[in-house]
């Protein structure tokens, strides 16, 4: 049904065309699904036929099993050197690099956000404050009296 629809109105479209004295490309197109063929000497009756270029999918590509060439593949590269290299740059990289020198940093690093700090503080406020007789911990942190609050409205 659709193939008819398809070649009536090329057909029309080109009678137009051909009889208002316009431009036509000379085209021959041939459906692979439905058969339809739409050529425009069918029209007019005389030009001659055009070879028929017919439409084809690209075949399905087969997908290569790299292990039948190279046995020890490791999936970097179908060439056996190549592979090979990008394994031990992969790994020397990954491991030596990133899992050596990356802790290494990370033990090195600076006091992160000072909790080293305020231990040692806290330790020396208590033992300054054992020393003089003081609570080691007062209920108020901050000094009453040095506050002032809002007047009551």
């Amino acid at each position: 049904m659709a193939a008819g629809l398809l070649g009536l109105c090329a057909r029309r479209f080109l009678t137009v065309t051909a009889t208002r004295g316009l431009p036509v490309a000379r085209v021959r197109w041939e459906s692979s699904s439905s058969r339809a063929v739409v050529a425009p000497s069918t029209m007019t009756g005389k030009r001659p036929t055009e070879p028929a270029a017919q439409w084809q999918e690209d075949p399905e590509p087969e997908d290569e099993n790299l292990y039948e060439k190279n046995p020890d593949s490791h999936g970097f590269d179908p060439d056996p050197v190549v592979d090979l290299w990008n394994m031990r740059v992969v790994f020397f990289f990954g491991f030596s690099i990133v899992l050596v020198f990356g802790t290494t940093f990370m033990a090195y690093l600076p006091d992160y956000r000072m909790h080293e700090w305020a231990r040692r503080e806290a330790e020396r406020l208590v033992k300054y404050r054992e020393a003089n007789g003081l609570p080691i911990m007062e209920s108020n942190c901050f000094d009453p009296s040095k506050i002032q609050l809002p007047d009551d409205d």
